[in-house]
């Protein structure tokens, strides 16, 4: 039994067969090529050896006189003395000043060049084809100036000889390994992919979901491997297959959990509504009970037993109203009105308006902004009212006095603005949690604060983060992206 090696085999042979006699018949080709170039050489050897005699009898405008009879005598030597099959003058503007021609079919003008171009492959081709011979000649010279040339030509059948009849030969013996080549190659392909077809039916078929699809293993080994994997392969489809169909109930699981997840959120989300509707109603009912509580108050006198309740109902009252406020404000959630604008004014009203609170706190405060620093996008109501809950927090944590440093640098594509204060610090546990709606560790706090912090950065594009040294001290860093294309304020800006 033949076996695909040895069937590949055959198969290489006749294609190194085919290359061989390529090559061969490539090789005469370039070999007629190099024995053109020769005979130009010769060619431009003979017309170099008549050149300088020449050159007495033509000037720049042609022959002088009795320069034709002598050029005349030159060229017929050249012709008598040589194997070329004609040679001829011609002066600077392409004019025959003499010509020796056997044949009697005369010399064409051209005008003469100092260097003959090269032969190329095509003009090789061409000569085995058309009848025509080879042009060389050299340039005549008369005290340094181009004044003609002398032209020598060989006949076809000089150029060629015995080559045309080889290159033939050679060309007709690769056009006959060409068709056995192919004739081999055909019949040797037909064989070996045979067999593949089947491989190839089967693909079709897992390709159409027919997963565990097995084919029977041929007798030759090295197509009974392929088969072999491809049922391999058919069988790991298969087991994917059922791999994938049970990840495909998990994911249509999780997409259904997840809806109503959606769902539920939707409904928080309309309730949220609500509560802020109510809020707002109860907020409405508060100012009333704390204006008919202001007018009692006025009207009682300081010693009446009923005066220190009433202010109890205007001291809770005014707690709750400024909780529901907050929440408004978080709850409300309005969208930004954002405009190109320096950060630093809005950064340093903040401060300022912390200043009474924090000096009765005994708490200093400094601001130090970088020079050049770009402009943001930015609502500035929205980041007053962030920066302004920032210095809050850090002046409340600085019970015993202490420093507050506020600084707004560039980083890269953003603006940083750091809340640095010396307090206790956060602790590890109460971090991940202090941006978080309604989470406080203060006794009288409403947990609303930071989280409208987190807000306000979130809706400019920016985010918040807290640091807490273990040496004390909290550390609020807010990142609000830059403007790219706002100029530095001074020239030597930081980029």
């Amino acid at each position: 039994m033949i076996t695909l090696r040895v069937k590949l085999f055959a198969l290489i042979a006749g294609v190194t067969i085919f290359s061989t006699t390529g090559v061969t018949a490539v090789a005469l080709w370039r070999d007629l090529q190099r024995s053109q170039e020769l005979l130009a050489r010769e060619g431009t050897a003979l017309a170099s050896s008549v050149a300088p005699a020449a050159a007495r009898w033509v000037g720049p405008e042609g022959a002088e006189p009795g320069g034709r009879q002598a050029l005349g005598v030159l060229v017929a030597r050249l012709v008598e003395s040589s194997s070329v099959a004609r040679a001829w003058v011609v002066d600077r503007f392409g004019k025959v000043l003499a010509c020796a021609d056997p044949s009697g079919r005369g010399c064409p003008e051209g005008a003469p060049t100092v260097f003959t171009p090269a032969q190329t492959p095509l003009e090789t081709v061409t000569r085995l084809v058309e009848p025509e011979g080879i042009v060389a000649g050299a340039p005549v010279q008369h005290d340094g100036v181009l004044v003609g040339a002398v032209r020598v030509e060989f006949e076809h059948e000089q150029v060629l000889g015995s080559a045309q009849q080889l290159a033939w030969t050679a060309s007709a013996l690769a056009a006959i390994w060409i068709f056995l080549g192919h004739v081999l190659a055909v019949v040797l392909l037909r064989t070996i992919t045979r067999p593949l077809t089947d491989v190839g039916t089967a693909a079709e078929a897992l390709a159409r979901d027919e997963a565990g699809l097995q084919l029977a293993v041929p007798q030759e080994r090295e197509l009974a491997e392929v088969v072999r994997a491809f049922n391999h392969m058919s069988l790991r489809l298969a087991e994917r297959r059922t791999e994938n169909e049970r990840l495909i109930g998990s994911l249509e699981e999780r997409v259904a959990q997840k809806t109503r997840d959606v769902l539920r959120a939707d409904r928080l989300a309309t309730l949220g509504g609500i509560a802020a509707g109510f809020a707002h109603e109860l907020g409405n009912s508060l100012n009333v009970i704390r204006g008919f509580t202001a007018v009692a108050l006025r009207e009682l006198p300081q010693d009446h037993p009923n005066r220190s309740d009433l202010e109890a109902v205007r001291r809770e009252t005014r707690r709750a109203a400024g909780l529901l406020e907050r929440f408004l404000v978080f709850a409300r959630s309005r969208d930004a009105v954002t405009a190109p604008q320096s950060i630093e004014p809005v950064l340093r009203e903040a401060v300022e308006v912390v200043g009474p609170a924090a000096a009765q706190a005994r708490v200093t405060t400094s601001v130090e902004v970088d020079p050049g620093l770009p402009e943001v996008n930015a609502d500035a109501d929205m980041l007053r009212q962030a920066f302004l809950n920032l210095c809050v927090n850090a002046v409340q944590a600085m019970e015993g006095g202490g420093a507050l440093r506020v600084s707004a640098r560039r980083a890269g594509g953003e603006v940083l603005v750091e809340f640095r204060d010396s307090g206790p610090g956060i602790s590890a546990e109460v971090r991940p949690h202090v941006f978080e709606p309604f989470y406080t560790t203060k006794a009288s706090g409403t947990g609303l604060g930071l989280a409208i912090v987190r807000q306000a950065a979130e809706t400019h594009g920016g985010a918040v983060e807290v640091e807490s040294p273990p040496g004390g001290g909290a550390l609020f860093r807010m990142r609000l992206p830059a403007l790219a294309l706002a100029p530095a304020r001074e020239a030597g800006a930081p980029a």
